[in-house]
């Protein structure tokens, strides 16, 4: 679990260039919400039907497994 954590820490700091562990150890909280608002809304823009698509897929999937 902590590979995962430091993995994704790692992959966030050289891929998108969002220092999360910077943000918090000095304080910016609320740079880091904004660096993550605007990442989660370029996202949307870009694979907002897939997203959907994938949202339906997976609420009908569970309707069935507890309809059996």
């Amino acid at each position: 679990m902590i590979i995962i954590v430091v993995g994704a820490l790692v992959l966030l700091k050289y891929v998108y260039n969002i220092d999360v562990v910077g943000f918090l150890t000095q304080g910016r909280f609320r740079e880091l919400l904004d660096q993550f608002y605007i990442l989660g809304a370029k996202g949307w823009t870009k694979y907002s039907e897939v997203i959907i698509k994938v949202w339906n897929y997976c609420l009908d999937f569970i309707k069935n497994i507890f309809s059996k």
